[in-house]
């Protein structure tokens, strides 16, 4: 009797790891899947119309962020019913798994990362899938990193820029320009002058080849600052956090153990001295780029930057008025809109 049920155990296991994994194509899809890679387990959901034929990978901002912030409810409405989103989470953020991986933290290996999820997005859903790359804040470099890189572009049937950097130096003196005018106006305004007094003064003070601090105080100014200008769409980043962490199931302990390890590693001594800018005149496809007019984390200079450097006979670049760092979602009308034209443009 003991080796008749052993026999069942074993033909059970057997024909359960023979099962295929499931795929699907329709035009109201979620699916979540694992991407592994030099060490790393990379979680990938993929959300929407897989029937299109056409897949947006959402390059996340960071390192260690995650793309399950992302996954909004008007993308899901005014994007997703049309295209798929391919929310990625990069090797150590957000659920992915493996080992810390500290010798493959790199944008090196992060870009062949890149390329193997969108490798596997045409395998799963079918060699004539069309894909488009869109990159926020640190997407915007390893997005940089992957078009120029290679032949990469011919994997990809447009770009799209959203709040991003492809120039970590000349961003660092980008935002101390932006807080340093802009505080003085906010001044000459009487507007928050204890806060803009102190980030003036701090700019006043630190002009140029900042150091690693430097850069680092500079940004969180930079994140305060949208918040102290009205104009500007307010997001409750928290109250969106926790209202999708319970409604999603995240998992919270992997997304914080991720975002601690790829926050403090050398990796981002690293970034802060890379720029792209001298290789975009590489980038020929189509590009959209979108910015925020009072985004000092990344600000619209970037933009500009990226769209006279590129060879691109079509590109486009919008700036919002409502917007900071986060155009998806300060001015969620305007970036779905853009976006769908654009993949409309150029599928």
């Amino acid at each position: 009797m003991k080796h008749i049920f052993q026999f069942f155990i074993l033909f059970f296991l057997a024909m359960t790891s023979c099962q295929k994994e499931k795929i699907t194509i329709a035009q109201k899809v979620s699916e979540t899947f694992y991407i592994e890679n030099r060490g790393a387990s990379m979680r990938i959901l993929v959300d929407g119309n897989t029937s299109s034929k056409v897949f947006i990978v959402f390059v996340h901002g960071g390192p260690g962020v995650g793309a399950f912030v992302y996954n909004s409810d008007y993308l899901s409405n005014n994007i997703e019913d049309k295209y798929a989103i391919v929310y990625w989470d990069e090797r150590n953020s957000g659920a992915s798994q493996g080992n810390s991986n500290g010798m493959f933290l790199t944008l090196e290996q992060m870009t062949d990362d890149l390329r193997k999820v969108i490798q596997v997005i045409k395998f799963r859903y079918g060699q004539n899938s069309e894909v488009f790359i869109m990159g926020h804040s640190f997407g915007g470099l390893l997005t940089s990193s992957f078009m120029t890189t290679g032949n990469n572009q011919e994997m990809v049937q447009g770009w799209i820029f959203a709040d991003g950097s492809q120039n970590y130096p000349l961003n660092d003196s980008l935002t101390r320009q932006m807080l340093l005018s802009v505080g003085q106006q906010q001044l000459a305004l009487n507007n928050n002058r204890v806060k803009w007094q102190e980030i003036v003064s701090y700019c006043n003070a630190h002009t140029g080849n900042f150091s690693f601090d430097e850069s680092n105080q500079m940004m969180k100014y930079a994140e305060d600052a949208e918040t102290y200008i009205y104009e500007v769409t307010k997001v409750n980043s928290w109250e969106l956090f926790w209202n999708n962490a319970i409604k999603f199931n995240w998992p919270l302990t992997s997304m914080l153990m991720n975002y601690l390890y790829s926050s403090e590693a050398s990796l981002n001594n690293d970034l802060a001295k890379i720029e792209f800018s001298s290789s975009l005149y590489k980038v020929t496809l189509p590009v959209l780029i979108l910015f925020g007019q009072y985004d000092f984390v990344c600000p619209k200079g970037l933009g500009y930057d990226l769209y006279n450097r590129v060879s691109s006979t079509d590109k486009k670049i919008i700036i919002s008025p409502i917007s900071g760092h986060n155009i998806m979602f300060q001015d969620e009308v305007l970036f779905c809109r853009e976006v769908n034209e654009f993949i409309a443009l150029h599928r």
